[in-house]
Formats: structure tokens, sequence, C-alpha cells
């Protein structure tokens, strides 16, 4: 299975606020859907909750330590990552969405990351984890500047983790 990691970011690593996006960008959203299109989705309780989250028709997983906690027909909830896993053991790849402590969890077991990052800098209470560039490289980059309907300069990078 592999293991992606989602996000979109700042310069400075900011992923939200009062678990929120702090910025509005409809080309990330379609970027988004394109790459995930099919897939599970594993994430946090607090992005489950969000009210911007994005599920996925395939199924999601939502970490959570609360017992009964409810959730869509269609998914299943578990206390932590290894558990979640095994939910989606069969699965050819699988997305982690966040939030920033399931992002810290997994980034040191990910195969690959999906970053969107906005070149602007952003107030936030949440971050992505450092990307170490000894341990991941960009395998394919696209650059976008601002425009009527996305308000700030971006990019889409790829990273694979190197061998």
């Amino acid at each position: 299975m592999v293991i992606s990691l989602i996000a979109a970011m700042s310069e400075n690593r900011v992923i939200g606020i009062q678990n929120r996006l702090p910025w509005h960008l409809p080309a990330d959203l379609a970027n988004f859907k394109h790459i995930t299109a099919g897939k599970k989705f594993i994430m946090g309780r607090k992005s489950y909750e969000a009210e911007d989250k994005l599920c996925s028709d395939a199924g999601n997983v939502i970490i959570t330590r609360q017992k009964n906690y409810h959730v869509a027909p269609h998914e299943t909830t578990a206390p932590g990552l290894r558990e979640a896993f095994e939910k989606v053991q069969k699965e050819a790849e699988v997305f982690i969405l966040g939030g920033a402590e399931i992002f810290a969890q997994s980034i040191d077991i990910a195969d690959r990351l999906y970053i969107t990052l906005l070149h602007n800098k952003f107030i936030g209470d949440a971050f992505f984890p450092e990307i170490d560039l000894t341990i991941w490289k960009i395998s394919k980059q696209r650059n976008f500047r601002a425009d009527e309907e996305n308000p700030y300069d971006y990019s889409f990078i790829e990273y694979i983790r190197k061998s």
C-alpha cells in the first residue's frame, strides 16, 4: 500500500487556523479531487469535524479515541494510525488528510507527499511538519500565478521518498 499525505500549506507551513483553512483556492480543491478520486482517506477527528472537511466516497477512517463516535455508514473509526492502516490494508493507495498531529505521526512512514504550496505567509495554529529534503525529492512541480479565482500564487508539488 502506498501511503500519501496531501495538504495545502503556506510558505510558513500553516495548514489551518481554528480548524479551518485560512484561504480560499479553488484550483487546490480541483487538484485534490483529481489526485484522490476513488481513494480512501484517513484523517483525525478534528479534521473530520471541520466545517470545510473533505470526505471520500470510497470511504474514510477517522482517528479518534472517543468510543462510539458516530460516523456515516461508509466511514469507520480507529483509535490510532496503526489500526487505521489495518482497516485499509487492501487498498493500493490511501491518503492522509491531517490534521497537524496526524501529519506529524505519519510523515516518517509516508511514501508520497502531495503539497499545494501557497506563496504567501498566513497566521495559523496548525502546521505541516518540516519536509526534510535529505529524505524527500521533488518528482513534479507546477507553478501558477494568482488569477481572478485564485488570489495567491501557488505550486502543486509532488515529493517521493528517496531510496
